[in-house]
């Protein structure tokens, strides 16, 4: 039969277990939530990190402040606020006004008071659940009370597994609606495990069993030394830097490399994961992993500083492995400074403090202070300067010509600067690699001085960020959804959205000549031909605005709005696009979501022809092609009329999506793959796409077939997505 000592670890791993997989459960339920207001952009997933860190440390500091009380008190108020936490269930992301003026312009403002009335006072419940159950469980009379990180470890462990289980379990098995109510069920059972966990640390206490000291191990725990403030603020420092190139590199990784929502989930557990490893038992040679940290992190900052985004199979691994070791390291030496017991709640909360100080200025701070995503490579520098130094780094001899390693390395920089703006040499990435690569040699000669070695680094990625060649910048704008650039050359205007290449209009175009996805050979050729011909009422929406090239196909008799969910992509266009020499006599935009700005527009004549071309590089919109989204869209246009959806994706089929669209609304459907191209066809800037039409008129998907025969009926695999239940498991193109 198990001992109570048995008994009372099983109870606190299970409730702290528990604890952990709900609280990074309701993480990514809530991003889906919040999926239809706002889209998927990186900014939304930066945001709602900043929040549960921003919750979690009130978590922190109430387990901090409750935990200095007697036994009786703490369990009053915790019951308090677990009760309160039942009552504001069931989880729910509509208790804000989607219509509010906020969502297009203030979206972090709307989104942090959403997600505040939405699940913050759970959260706020849960967050204090792993340093209060720790801090109950010193006071008991166990032997394993004088240290219970242990229990940290199994709350990484459940914080692992909800990641894990959401895209792989969850997401493809249950809708929204179901995950809320059977997080809700969890959270019920989490508030009787911390009832008994309260009572078993209340039986423990010194009132209760008419002593006047407190059990053996937190007595004795009284003769440890109080943390120092330099320990204090290195706690913050090692904490910052982790989870600041957490955000930053999932927006790399979803911007610049390959942008999928899915990988959000990634470097997200592999933080958590770290924590497993480096309070576990497992030593670690932090010094090692530090060097091997910083040949890496100068080879993918020489990458960045060149603008390598491929080959995205090769890059994405490395800095998904470069922030590994990142946090390896840090928390490692977070976790080597770990104070005794009676210290913990502490120890949290200045972890808490780090943890959002990165999250604040990732989300809050660097899109005010740069125009580019350099929060990125600035705190990949500074994690290379807090590598932990070996007993042969001390040793190695500090000769003066080391010193001067950084400076040196910033004025060569400078000088091949100087050289690429100057000379007439052809700029080629071969060259670039070679001005880049000399002074980050120079700079990692002094590893073993991992501070000179960060200097030397940032003073490289200063000199280098002077490089333009090629294009010039006349427009660049930073915002929630992104960085908007329109790059300059002799010949052409290009946009750039994150990494992405976002379409481009010739400059010495007098009229409006569609390009890329949109050439005149191309499926956009053969549906505004039907468009022109067969469709009676000339009234278009295209959602998703670029640079315009749709405005290119537009005649005077027609009308065209464009929704864009980015202001600043609509400026940029007005400036630089397609859109100012449009023959169309009525041009219109709005600005924000589209499916709400549709929602919201109960009036109004409808539309002949409806084209979805939202996808921010292969990022999918879910939302927008849903049962419910299709329903809407049909409602806004005429009974002939078209919807046209843009479906070119290097990592999903979505063709099975648009069928079973269709399927459920008893459409016909036309699908086009334009990707056997001639080498003279994409010499001459077309580009290969996917597009599919969807009607409620058979005869226009047979004239479509008339015009153009690469429009073809699709009898494939149907995957039908709801608002309430929609996952790409299977849609996987290998």
């Amino acid at each position: 039969m198990p001992t109570i000592e048995v008994i009372m670890v099983v109870v606190f791993t299970l409730t702290i277990f528990l604890s952990a997989l709900l609280l990074f459960g309701v993480q990514p339920m809530a991003g889906k939530m919040l999926l239809p207001f706002l889209g998927g952009t990186p900014g939304v997933w930066n945001t709602c990190m900043m929040f549960f860190q921003a919750i979690l440390l009130l978590g922190y500091l109430w387990a901090h402040g409750i935990s200095k009380l007697r036994a009786l008190p703490q369990l009053i108020l915790h019951v308090g606020l677990l009760i309160a936490a039942v009552v504001a269930l069931p989880l729910s992301m509509n208790r804000m006004d989607f219509s509010s003026d906020w969502l297009v312009h203030q979206p972090v403002l709307w989104l942090v008071a959403a997600l505040g009335l939405g699940v913050g006072l759970p959260f706020m419940a849960l967050s204090t659940s792993s340093p209060l159950l720790q801090a109950w469980f010193a006071r008991q009379d166990h032997p394993r009370a004088h240290d219970p990180y242990f229990l940290y470890a199994a709350s990484n462990a459940g914080s692992l597994l909800a990641l894990l289980a959401f895209p792989l379990l969850v997401e493809p098995l249950f809708g929204v609606r179901e995950q809320a109510t059977g997080w809700s069920g969890g959270f019920v059972a989490l508030a009787v495990l911390m009832g008994i966990c309260g009572v078993m640390t209340l039986k423990a206490s010194p009132d209760y069993q008419g002593k006047t000291s407190l059990p053996r191990e937190a007595a004795g725990a009284d003769d440890a030394p109080a943390p120092t403030s330099r320990q204090k603020g290195l706690w913050i420092l090692y904490a910052f830097v982790p989870s600041s190139l957490m955000l930053g590199v999932t927006t790399y990784i979803t911007t610049d490399v390959a942008a999928f929502p899915l990988l959000w989930v990634i470097p997200l557990a592999i933080f958590i994961a770290s924590f497993i490893v480096v309070f576990s038992s497992l030593k670690l040679n932090l010094p090692l992993l530090g060097r091997v940290m910083s040949l890496l992190g100068t080879a993918l900052l020489i990458g960045w500083m060149m603008g390598a985004t491929n080959p995205a199979w090769l890059l994405l691994p490395l800095h998904v492995l470069f922030f590994a070791l990142v946090t390896l390291v840090l928390h490692g030496r977070l976790a080597a400074s770990r104070p005794s017991a009676k210290y913990l709640t502490g120890f949290y909360l200045y972890m808490s403090i780090g943890g959002l100080l990165g999250g604040v200025f990732n989300t809050l701070l660097a899109p005010l202070l740069f125009t580019s995503i350099w929060e990125y490579p600035l705190v990949l520098i500074l994690a290379c300067a807090l590598r932990p130094q070996s007993a042969a780094d001390l040793a190695d001899p500090d000769l003066p010509w080391k010193r001067a390693a950084p400076l040196v390395a910033t004025l060569l920089m400078l000088g091949s600067v100087w050289l690429l703006k100057r000379s007439e040499f052809v700029h080629t990435d071969v060259l670039s690699f070679m001005l880049l690569a000399v002074p980050a040699v120079i700079a990692y000669s002094q590893v073993e001085r991992p501070a000179r070695f960060g200097l030397g680094l940032l003073g490289i990625f200063m000199a280098a960020s002077l490089v333009s060649v090629e294009y010039d910048t006349v427009f660049k704008k930073r915002t929630f959804y992104g960085v908007v650039e329109i790059l300059k050359s002799d010949t052409e205007y290009r946009m750039i959205h994150g990494g992405t290449f976002h379409g481009h209009a010739l400059i010495e175009d007098e009229g409006c000549t569609p390009q890329n996805y949109y050439d005149l050979r191309g499926p956009m050729g053969s549906l505004f031909e039907l468009y022109r011909n067969h469709v009676t009422t000339r009234r278009m929406a295209v959602i998703g605005l670029g640079l315009g090239s749709h405005a290119c196909y537009a005649e005077p008799v027609d009308s065209l709005t464009f929704y864009e969910l980015d202001p600043a992509v609509i400026e940029a266009a007005k400036g630089f696009g397609n859109v100012g020499r449009s023959p169309t006599a009525e041009l219109d935009y709005v600005a924000g979501d589209a499916r709400i700005q549709l929602q919201q527009r109960e009036s109004g004549d409808p539309y002949g022809m409806l084209i979805i071309d939202a996808f921010s590089s292969d990022a999918i919109p879910i939302h927008l092609l849903t049962v419910e989204a299709i329903e809407l869209y049909l409602s806004r246009i005429e009974d002939d009329g078209l919807i046209a959806v843009h479906i070119s994706n290097r990592y999903f089929d979505l063709i099975p999506v648009l069928r079973g669209l269709a399927d459920a609304h008893d459409l016909e459907f036309r699908v086009v793959d334009d990707v056997h191209l001639s080498d003279q066809e994409i010499a001459e800037g077309r580009v290969a796409s996917t597009w599919g039409v969807l009607t409620r008129d058979a005869k226009k998907a047979q004239a479509l077939e008339a015009l153009d025969p690469r429009w073809q009926t699709y009898t494939g695999p149907a995957v039908t997505w709801t608002d309430n239940h929609a996952a790409v498991n299977g849609l996987w193109i290998f």
